[in-house]
């Protein structure tokens, strides 16, 4: 088992963050290799909903199953994701802060991720010989979600 604790501010008031962190369309420019994702039960983005996502990774592509486990935005979000040799539960938690920025103060967000990832198989090996690496990518994807919340307009504005 690995567990990993990742933070980050995000330079922007909860409310925006929150509809950018929520909304499924925006996925594909923050959670690189995301390949597809379809949802299998429940209403999306909401407690007990499940789907699927394909996602490249190291030159392959995996196929893992996400389940919501529990909503209570804007502060929590947590969730359950499963594939082969793999179980991570990540809960993601968000607070209301503020920064000063050039003499003003500046609502922001700070994004508090801990993930458990438990392993069977072949993946224990990997885990042991790299538990670096399930950490890096944690935060790899709140750095990646952070470029994109603070540039937006810029990710939105090329989308196809």
């Amino acid at each position: 088992m690995i567990k990993s604790e990742c933070s980050i501010e995000i330079l922007l008031p909860i409310n925006e963050v929150m509809e950018l962190f929520k909304n499924q369309s925006y996925f594909k420019h923050w959670q690189k290799g995301l390949v597809s994702s379809r949802d299998l039960s429940g209403n999306p983005g909401e407690e007990n909903s499940t789907r699927e996502m394909k996602i490249r990774v190291a030159g392959t592509t995996i196929t893992m199953k996400e389940q919501i486990t529990s909503v209570d935005l804007p502060h929590l979000w947590e969730a359950t994701y499963r594939t082969s040799g793999v179980l991570n539960k990540q809960s993601n938690r968000f607070r209301e802060s503020e920064t000063s920025i050039n003499n003003q103060l500046v609502a922001t967000t700070l994004w508090n991720a801990t993930s458990i990832f438990k392993f069977t198989g072949m993946m224990r090996v990997v885990a042991k010989a790299q538990p670096k690496l399930f950490k890096q990518q944690t935060l790899q994807h709140m750095e990646d979600f952070k470029t994109f919340a603070e540039n937006k307009g810029n990710f939105i504005r090329n989308d196809s």
